[in-house]
């Protein structure tokens, strides 16, 4: 049966925490999400609650790198990292949380000093150092600044093998003032990593190409397949939403893109239809720029489904399933099959954090530019990353559950990374398309099984149609997911995964301490790490 929305709520507009536009993880979203923010009590301000209040406690440490660990060029560049070591006693292991696209800063503090957070609890319970680890090109620890006129042969070492490469150099090193004559590289202490979303798939690549630096990883929602179709992020969507209920709602959803398209198609209505959804202005935009303004409602999904802040798929869905002249709400098919598609377009359109939702989004607000480059640090680093290795285009989940525009094509996303790197091309530096092929056979896509790893991920979650968990039809058939813990260094075979599938779970949610089946993801792999460290065997020089 269809869930009744909860009609009423109040609308107050975007919360802190957003999905930028295009095939972009968003840490910043993931972080708050793993303080539950959204999910338990309604949106917390993770930023001037929980941070706010331990600001002065961690401080940033930083060590220099090579920026090319595998040639000749002789930069550097100072990579920070903060570290946690009050519950340390020797012996015990170092954790490296990895911050992966985006300035580790703003969730240190969380991540480090409140006792909610699962890393902090994890490294007490094993009475270990915690370190967070920013990602070179992100927040501080890059050679340049980054922006949109950064020169494109900056770019050269920002890529999966040399990011990787700062792992172990860094680990080697690694000591620490306050235990003087404690030898805490890999040598002698047992190094584990965690991560979730890209920081999960280094994870397990980092466990996999250097075994001798890290001894275990915790790899959560991690796409490790690389592809550059993953129009199914938006199926995942449908999926979840239809899972929780809101069977209503997607019908709707799926009958007002195809008026929005019908719409769009033609020149005497296509300049009409922008203006009634974003205003006087928006007309100016190509119809592409407009159709992905269309999909910012489901990019919080990943870490919140229908919660989160105000502006969330359970208030957008309250709104287009509920009759605003009787108050009535739809049945399962919605009210487009009675009341015609126009109508739950109509709704969409009157929708009112729409335009706030789309103005936290773009550039130039109030001016609504749709085409423009994304101009963002952060997103400018991520953007050379997929459109260089990784793909993920986030197109147009074309068929029967389309809930985003045709306009939302593979060849828009492509043109996208063109848009951003102007010079791309020509200075060779990207390829016209991502190098999927490549990073999928260096470090092993489907086929990625690097011992003392635990893969967990959720049923609703859209980056996890690419892990190893998937399901999907481009997915490996017959590949087992089991909890039976695996003896220490042994890999598991082609057709068995270990790791844990959440359900009813998006995103990274065994990351959060709000989420119940969360503890249980987390339990298997702390039990995993206690059998697996009791084999651990120091080096001798």
């Amino acid at each position: 049966m269809w869930k009744r929305p909860v009609i009423g709520l109040v609308l107050l507009g975007l919360a802190e925490a957003v999905i930028r536009p295009g095939p972009f993880f968003e840490y910043q979203d993931r972080a708050d999400a793993e303080v539950g923010g959204g999910l338990e009590g309604g949106s917390e301000d993770v930023h001037s609650k929980a941070f706010a209040t331990q600001a002065a406690t961690v401080s940033a440490k930083t060590v220099t790198l090579p920026l090319d660990h595998f040639g000749n060029h002789p930069g550097t560049l100072e990579n920070r990292y903060w570290v946690l070591e009050e519950f340390y006693q020797p012996g015990n292991p170092v954790f490296i949380y990895d911050a992966g696209e985006g300035n580790a800063e703003p969730s240190v503090q969380f991540r480090l000093a409140d006792s909610t957070s699962f890393f902090r609890q994890m490294v007490q319970e094993f009475n270990g150092i915690g370190i967070v680890w920013e990602h070179r090109y992100y927040g501080a620890s890059s050679h340049v600044n980054i922006s949109l006129t950064t020169p494109m042969e900056e770019f050269r070492w920002l890529n999966t093998a040399q990011a990787l490469a700062d792992i172990p150099a860094f680990a080697n090193n690694f000591t620490l003032q306050s235990f003087p004559g404690t030898d805490l590289t890999p040598a002698s202490t047992p190094w584990v990593f965690i991560g979730g979303s890209y920081p999960g798939m280094r994870a397990a690549f980092v466990r996999e190409k250097y075994p001798g630096t890290i001894f275990a990883s915790l790899s959560s929602s991690a796409p490790v397949h690389a592809q550059v179709n993953m129009s199914v992020y938006f199926e995942q969507v449908y999926r979840g939403l239809n899972g929780l209920g809101f069977k209503n709602c997607t019908s709707d959803i799926v009958a007002a893109i195809r008026y929005i398209d019908d719409q769009l198609s033609r020149v005497d209505t296509s300049a009409a239809i922008k203006k009634q959804y974003l205003g006087a202005g928006a007309e100016k935009n190509s119809n592409e720029g407009f159709a992905d303004a269309l999909t910012y409602i489901y990019y919080s999904w990943q870490s919140y489904e229908a919660e989160g802040s105000p502006a969330n798929m359970r208030s957008f869905c309250d709104w287009i399933s509920t009759d605003p002249e009787t108050g009535g709400v739809s049945g399962e098919e919605g009210w487009a099959k009675s009341k015609g598609a126009k109508f739950a377009s109509d709704r969409w359109a009157t929708w009112q954090p729409l335009g706030t939702v789309v103005g936290n989004l773009t550039v130039g607000r109030p001016n609504c530019r749709l085409d423009d480059p994304f101009p963002g640090p952060d997103a400018v680093s991520w953007t050379f990353q997929y459109c260089s290795e990784w793909g993920y285009f986030q197109s147009s989940n074309l068929g029967p559950n389309q809930i985003v525009s045709s306009y939302n094509s593979l060849k828009h996303q492509q043109d996208i990374c063109y848009r951003q790197f102007p010079r791309g091309l020509s200075s060779g530096l990207l390829p016209p398309s991502p190098a999927v092929d490549k990073v999928n056979r260096e470090y092993g896509g489907w086929d990625l099984r690097p011992s003392n790893v635990f893969f967990s991920g959720g049923e609703y979650d859209p980056w996890g149609t690419l892990s190893l968990l998937s399901e999907e039809p481009w997915a490996p058939k017959g590949v087992r997911l089991t909890q039976n813990i695996p003896e220490e260094g042994i890999s598991t075979p082609r057709g068995e995964v270990f790791g844990y599938l959440l359900k009813g779970a998006a995103h990274c949610f065994d990351l959060r301490t709000t989420w119940p089946d969360g503890a249980n993801s987390r339990r298997i792999f702390t039990t995993a790490l206690r059998k697996w460290l009791g084999n651990f065997k120091k080096k001798t020089k």
